[in-house]
C-alpha cells in the first residue's frame, strides 16, 4: 500500500493543559450572544469546554440556534433590529442590511494573532467585503466577517477529506472486491447492483441514492453537472479560457445540466433515487443516514461527517455503512476536479452586528484574539490532558517524546455525539477563526493529522479500503494531487447581493429566481417520464435563460476583477 508520507516536526510537542489560574475576575465577566444556523443542540451546562472559558477568560455564551427557515429567520433578525452580538455570516445578507460592524480597524488596532493568522488571506477578505465603483475597484476598505476555514497558518494537513463527491457505502465498495469507478453510469450501476443483492439493510427498505433538496442545502440537487463535466467548485457556473479571455458560464442550462438531469431521470426510472428526496426535510434525511440505508448520495462530506449522520453509524458499530468519496465525471476522457488546495471560506464565519457597543466588540475581538493562541487552540480541539490525550513523556509511544496521543478509549470518545455535545465547545469553534495546518511545534488542529496518531486512529474499514486501492488516506483517494487554485477561484464568493443596489441587485433577484425555477422544474425532470423530458426541459430553459443572462453578465464583470487582481490559472 502506497502510504502519504507523514512527516513528523523536528520540535517537540510540549503539550500542557492550560491551567486556569489567574482567571478572570467578576468585573471582567462578559456574555457574548450569538446567532447561528448550525444544526445542534444548547450545550448543557456543564460543558467542560465552556466552563473552562467561562473560568479563564471569563466568558459565557448565550445561544439562538436556527430553527426552521434561515432566510426567514434572517429577515427577521434584520427587519427588527434585535440583533445579537455576534451573527453566523453564511451570506451577504446581513452585511448588506448595513448589521455589521466594519471589523478591519478593530483588529489591525485589538488583534495581534488575528492579523498574523489572517495575513495570507488580508487581500482577499478586503475584496471581498470592501466597497466598489462601478468597474469594480476598491474605493473603502472594509471587513465585516472572519472567516472559519481555509487560512493555514503552516503546513497544509491534507488527510482529511469532506468536500463534494459522490459518496458511497464502504459496504458496497467491499462486497464487489473494491471496483474503480470512474464514470456516473459505473456508480449507479454499483449502486443498483447492491440495491438488488441487499434490498433491506437492518430489516429497512434499501435506499440507492438519495438526494437532500430542504432549504439551504438545494444546491446539492443542482450542483452535480458542474463536477461531472470536470469543473471545480465555482457555486453556480464554471470557467473556461476561451481565445485568451476568462469567460464565466452558469451550470443550469448548458449541455452538462441537460446531460445529467437525462440520465437521473434514467436512474429514476430504474428506482435507484429515492422519490421522497423531493418531499424529506432536513431531519428525514439525515435520519435515513443515520440508519445505515442510503447506499450513496452526491454532497459535501461537511454536511453529514463530523459530529452530523455519519458519527451516528460510527458509534452504532455500523462502520462498514459510513462513506468514502468518489470523484466521478460522465465519462473515462474528463479528468475529475474535486479535491480543493486549501481557500479562505470569505464571507464566512462569525461577524459583530452593530447593535454590539464598540467597546464589547473590542473585547470579543479581544477574546477571539487569546483563542486563537495554540495553547487554547489544543484545549478547544483536542480538549484536556489526562481525558482526552496523554504525553508520551519517554517517546515509546509515539518515537517522539513529549508527544501528545490518544489511548484507543480516547479515540472511540472523539466519534461519540453525546461526548462531544457534553465536552466540547461545538458551537463556539466551529464558527470561530482557528489555526489550521501543521505548525512549527508540530500542532495540528486534528489529531489524527500527527503521523504517530494519524496511523493508530484508522478504522478497519477504511485500512482495508486504502490498500485495496493503493492509498493512505480519503484525500489521496479522491485525487493525490490537486491542481492548484485559479487566482479568481472560486467564483461562489462573488454572488450578488440584493442589498448593494444597482445592477448587483438585478443579478441577485435573478439568481434568486432561477432557483425557484430549480426547486419546481428539476424534481420534475428527474422524476417525469422519459417521453415528456425534453418538454419539460425546454420549459425549464425558456424560463431560466433570461435570468441567467442577466446573472452570467454579472459574474463576468466580477470574474474579469478577480483575474486582473489576482491572476487566472495556475498551471
Amino acid at each position: 500500500m502506497k502510504k502519504i508520507m507523514l512527516v513528523a516536526a523536528a520540535a517537540v510537542l510540549a503539550l500542557s493543559l492550560v491551567g486556569c489560574k489567574g482567571g478572570a475576575k467578576k468585573s471582567d465577566k462578559l456574555n457574548i450572544s450569538v446567532f447561528t444556523i448550525q444544526q445542534r443542540e444548547q450545550p448543557p451546562a456543564d460543558n467542560k469546554t465552556y466552563k473552562w472559558i467561562e473560568e479563564k477568560f471569563g466568558v459565557t455564551f448565550s445561544w439562538d440556534i436556527l430553527v426552521g427557515d434561515k432566510d426567514q429567520k434572517i429577515g427577521v433578525l434584520i427587519a427588527s433590529g434585535d440583533l445579537p452580538d455576534l451573527v453566523e455570516v453564511d451570506s451577504e445578507k446581513f452585511q448588506g442590511a448595513g448589521c455589521l460592524r466594519d471589523l478591519k480597524p478593530l483588529v489591525e488596532k485589538y488583534a495581534p494573532n488575528l492579523m498574523k493568522h489572517y495575513s495570507v488571506a488580508w487581500k482577499k477578505m478586503l475584496d471581498a467585503d470592501s466597497e466598489k465603483d462601478a468597474n469594480g475597484k476598491i474605493t473603502k476598505e472594509h471587513i465585516y466577517s472572519l472567516p472559519n476555514y481555509g487560512v493555514n497558518d503552516g503546513i497544509p494537513s491534507d488527510t482529511y477529506y469532506n468536500q463534494n463527491g459522490w459518496w458511497i457505502q464502504k459496504a458496497v465498495l467491499k462486497e464487489f472486491g473494491y471496483p474503480v469507478i470512474k464514470t456516473i453510469d459505473q456508480y449507479f450501476d454499483l449502486l443498483e447492483a447492491y440495491y438488488k443483492k441487499y434490498p433491506t439493510i437492518d430489516g429497512a427498505p434499501t435506499i440507492p441514492f438519495n438526494i437532500i433538496t430542504a432549504d439551504w442545502e438545494a444546491f446539492d440537487l443542482w450542483n452535480p453537472p458542474n463536477f461531472l463535466a470536470g469543473f471545480p467548485n465555482d457555486g453556480n457556473g464554471h470557467v473556461t479560457l476561451e481565445n485568451g479571455k476568462y469567460v464565466y458560464t452558469d451550470n443550469f442550462v448548458d449541455a452538462n445540466a441537460k446531460r445529467w438531469f437525462k440520465l437521473a431521470n434514467g436512474y429514476f426510472q430504474r428506482g435507484l433515487i429515492d422519490p421522497a428526496s423531493f418531499t424529506d426535510n432536513r431531519d428525514q434525511y439525515y435520519a435515513k443516514i443515520s440508519q445505515g440505508r442510503v447506499l450513496g448520495m452526491f454532497i459535501q462530506g461537511w454536511q453529514f461527517m463530523g459530529d452530523n449522520a455519519e458519527n451516528a453509524l460510527w458509534s452504532a458499530g455500523k462502520d462498514e455503512r459510513t462513506y468514502a468519496p468518489l470523484a466521478i465525471t460522465f465519462d473515462e476522457s474528463i479528468r475529475p476536479h474535486y479535491r480543493d488546495q486549501s481557500l479562505p471560506n470569505l464571507q464566512r464565519g462569525f461577524g459583530i452586528t452593530v447593535k454590539c457597543p464598540e467597546d464589547k466588540a473590542i473585547k470579543i475581538l479581544q477574546f477571539m484574539d487569546k483563542m486563537i493562541e495554540e495553547e487554547n487552540q489544543k484545549v478547544l480541539y483536542w480538549g484536556f490532558e489526562g481525558e482526552d490525550y496523554l504525553i508520551d513523556t519517554d517517546g515509546s509511544k509515539t518515537g517522539t517524546k513529549g508527544a501528545a496521543y490518544r489511548t484507543q478509549a480516547m479515540r472511540d470518545m472523539q466519534k461519540d455525539p453525546n461526548y462531544n455535545q457534553k465536552h466540547y465547545a461545538l458551537l463556539w469553534r466551529e464558527e470561530a477563526p482557528k489555526l489550521d495546518g501543521t505548525l512549527p511545534s508540530g500542532y495540528t488542529r486534528s489529531m489524527d493529522d500527527l503521523p504517530w496518531e494519524y496511523e493508530l486512529s484508522q478504522k478497519q474499514v477504511d485500512i482495508d479500503l486504502w490498500k485495496a486501492y493503493g492509498v493512505g488516506s480519503y484525500a489521496e483517494f479522491v485525487d493525490p494531487n490537486p491542481p492548484k487554485n485559479a487566482g479568481w477561484y472560486p467564483m461562489w464568493q462573488c454572488n450578488p447581493s440584493a442589498e448593494k443596489g444597482g445592477f448587483e441587485e438585478e443579478a441577485a433577484v435573478a439568481m434568486t429566481g432561477f432557483e425557484t425555477v430549480q426547486r419546481k422544474y428539476l424534481p420534475a425532470m428527474i422524476m417525469g417520464k422519459p417521453e415528456d423530458f425534453e418538454k419539460t426541459w425546454a420549459e425549464y430553459e425558456k424560463l431560466l435563460k433570461p435570468l441567467t443572462d442577466t446573472y452570467n453578465k454579472f459574474m463576468q464583470q466580477q470574474l474579469d476583477n478577480r483575474v486582473e487582481t489576482f491572476g487566472g490559472f495556475q498551471d
